[in-house]
């Protein structure tokens, strides 16, 4: 997988065609300036239009939700705020839940179920009325009247088989039909069948309202859904009215509840038909007009902060105005989408202009610049992202990562670099967000702080040091822009946290976006130079297994270089960790190079000087492969190539001029270059003829050593 990975960056890298800072391809041909002009005018337009989309258009006049209107806002015309989509669908389904659930009262059941009780009654009334006529007088009569009462109950159990017969004997044994009937019907009629009966609670609809409306003939009963009766809960009331009832009547409950019973009958029907058309009557009824707001009414006073409402009718008023504009002429809805796009066109070209009068290399590179721009879109996207995350959670514009893109423009870059391209993302920004100038004020001051904590990074522990310095800067600025606000104390610790919380989270993002750049792009930052300066890496620990003698000077060459560049104010790390690397294609065939050579003949002895050359001289280019390979970045293994420059192998020229070839092919003898490009691979090669010479010298006396290096390096120069 690694492995992977590996190729596809240095295919991108090809496709890219990145090189380091000191060794840029050419840009002085026309297509090359072509593509630093097409990336200007497409990071122009793609940030002008897409970010953010929504505040294209809108006036610079109208406060947004959440903004100081700083001047009273007058309606200039008569203004209908129609409501939402979203508002309608709520308020209808409002409505809708409103409408109670219609149910049908039968009355017809009931008068059925009644007259079966009286057809009961009256036929169970004749029977007592014939037990009533017969009176026995022995014991044999009383046998004969057993055997009438049997007959009378079973003829009673036939045309009434929902009568229980246990009970039909009862009634023909009490007696008062009548007032058994009474207090049944009265019951029946007052509790059961007041509001009636619905056969089963599960097929009423289910709702958020918990009303029912019973429908009897033309008037309307309003109960709650829970006092509903089914036929379980029509019994229950039937039992409990009968037993009130008994304590003043005195009778039987259980005789009067088992005899009742049978005539419970449902009578209630859901009307799913009237209920729908009272929804869709009532979603009807909902206007689609949620404010008039006539002319010369205030709608914003000055000072006052802009609700959602507000900022509605600000939107009406301004798509009125449009439509107007519109119709006035054409170009006119336009002309803010031009003026925003030229204005965040004139923030590059100050960018282009600062890198072109002092950062040539830097601007004729279309690889750096393109980096740059990215970095530029990748910082305006995650502050979309915390923008979006501000308005949701009511948050502050002290939640923006704005460190991110400073610390990245500075490790990448360097600090002047890195505080110019923070004042250009301050006025991007201010123009992005309707001129605000709070939001300009904290990027070039957060970005400064950032650039300035991060100049001088040497390991990523140091992150945390910015990240310290940045939630200081945080707590200032919150005291000194809320002051001006009057903000509530309880606020201030609000801000103070969301400012805390960008400062120590940005130097952690910029830590892990860091890497991304050094690859694809090739960026060699002080971090990478220490990485590659551990001594266990596995090409320098392969150089110091394969080629001891060949490490051993490069160490020494590496803390030369490093002092010579201190002393001059260049890149000290990078000469160090360069000239670590310079010799490190000698660990193919280490034994022909002098340092490693253990007897005292010379494997070149045998060979002729062109063939010397080419075996010294390959070391160059084996070397450039075998970083390449490892990944090492073009700012060091341009110490490869340039550190021997195209001097001419003297020893081995000479040679052949003595074996009798032409002085003409001196073009032979020449290390392949190229010269060396940057102030930190010309010391490398003063360091390497140095170091090498000075173990030459039998009486290594300061004096000496001095004419030496001085001849080294006037050889070097007339060269």
């Amino acid at each position: 997988m690694y492995r992977i990975l590996l190729k596809l960056k240095r295919s991108i890298r090809h496709f890219l065609k990145v090189r380091s800072e000191s060794r840029p391809s050419p840009t002085t041909r026309a297509r090359s300036k072509v593509y630093r002009i097409i990336m200007l005018l497409m990071a122009a337009t793609l940030i002008a239009l897409l970010y953010p989309a929504e505040d294209l258009f809108y006036p610079l006049e109208f406060p947004r939700k959440g903004e100081i209107a700083y001047d009273d806002i007058i309606a200039p015309f008569q203004i209908t705020i129609s409501k939402s989509a979203e508002e309608l669908d709520e308020e209808r389904e409002s409505a809708a839940n409103a409408v109670p659930i219609i149910i049908d009262y039968n009355k017809g059941i009931v008068d059925s179920s009644f007259a079966r009780l009286d057809r009961f009654m009256k036929a169970a009334g004749k029977d007592v009325q014939l037990i009533s006529e017969r009176k026995p007088d022995d014991s044999l009569a009383a046998s004969e009247m057993a055997v009438f009462l049997d007959s009378l109950e079973a003829g009673l159990a036939n045309r009434f088989p929902y009568v229980n017969p246990a009970v039909i004997r009862r009634l023909l044994l009490t007696g008062n039909v009548e007032d058994v009937r009474s207090h049944i019907v009265d019951i029946l009629r007052n509790t059961v069948y007041f509001s009636g009966i619905i056969s089963d609670l599960s097929l009423l609809p289910r709702g958020k309202n918990n009303s029912v409306v019973i429908q009897i003939d033309r008037r309307e009963i309003y109960l709650v859904r829970d006092k509903l009766l089914d036929a379980h809960r029509a019994n229950r009331v039937f039992r409990s009215a009968l037993k009130e009832k008994a304590l003043t009547e005195s009778f039987d409950v259980d005789f009067y509840y088992d005899l009742g019973r049978p005539f419970i009958i449902p009578n209630l029907t859901v009307n799913i038909a009237e209920m729908d058309a009272r929804r869709a009557e009532a979603m009807a009824e909902i206007s689609t007009v949620n404010e008039i707001i006539s002319a010369g009414d205030v709608i914003i006073r000055g000072g006052s902060r802009v609700n959602e409402q507000q900022e509605k009718i600000l939107e009406e008023i301004y798509r009125q105005q449009k439509v107007f504009s519109g119709e006035e002429s054409w170009y006119k809805p336009f002309l803010p989408v031009v003026a925003r796009l030229a204005l965040v066109l004139i923030a590059f070209v100050i960018m282009y202009l600062y890198l072109y009068y002092f950062h040539e290399l830097l601007f004729r590179s279309n690889q750096m610049l393109l980096a740059m721009f990215l970095i530029f879109g990748l910082e305006i996207a995650l502050v979309h992202v915390a923008r979006i995350i501000e308005i949701n959670m009511s948050l502050s514009m002290y939640i923006y990562p704005i460190a991110i893109f400073s610390i990245l423009m500075t490790v990448l870059f360097d600090a002047e670099i890195g505080v110019v391209n923070t004042f250009i993302l301050a006025l991007l920004l201010g123009i992005l967000h309707r001129f605000n100038f709070s939001l300009a004020l904290v990027v070039i001051v957060v970005g400064t702080v950032a650039c300035y904590s991060t100049q001088r990074v040497r390991h990523r522990a140091e992150f945390f040091k910015s990240a310290l310095y940045l939630g200081i800067t945080y707590i200032l600025l919150v005291l000194l822009i809320e002051s001006f606000r009057i903000s509530p104390d309880e606020n201030l610790v609000g801000l103070f946290g969301q400012g805390l919380f960008s400062a120590i989270v940005s130097p952690l993002l910029a830590m892990g976006i860091l890497p991304i750049f050094e690859s694809v792009f090739g960026f060699t930052t002080n971090i990478t130079l220490l990485e590659l300066s551990d001594m266990n890496h596995p090409l320098l620990k392969r150089l110091a297994l394969e080629a001891p003698g060949t490490y051993h000077h490069s160490i020494s060459v590496g803390n030369l270089s490093e002092a010579a560049a201190e002393s001059i104010g260049a890149n000290s790390l990078l000469a160090r960790v360069g000239t670590y690397y310079h010799d490190i294609g000698k660990i193919e065939i280490p034994e022909y190079f002098v340092e490693n050579q253990l007897s005292i003949t010379s494997r070149h002895e045998s060979l002729t000087p062109s063939m010397s050359t080419l075996i010294l001289s390959s070391h160059v280019k084996k070397g450039r492969a075998l970083g390449e390979e490892a990944g090492i970045p073009d700012d060091v293994l341009n110490f490869i190539e340039e550190h021997h420059g195209t001097m001419v192998m003297s020893y081995f020229y000479n040679k052949a001029i003595e074996q009798g070839e032409d002085e003409e092919s001196v073009s032979k003898y020449r290390y392949p270059g190229p010269k060396p490009q940057t102030r930190e691979t010309g010391i490398a090669m003063l360091a390497d003829a140095v170091e090498a010479a000075s173990r030459t010298l039998d009486d290594p006396k300061p004096a000496r050593i001095s004419s030496l290096i001085q001849r080294i390096i006037n050889d070097r120069f007339q060269s």
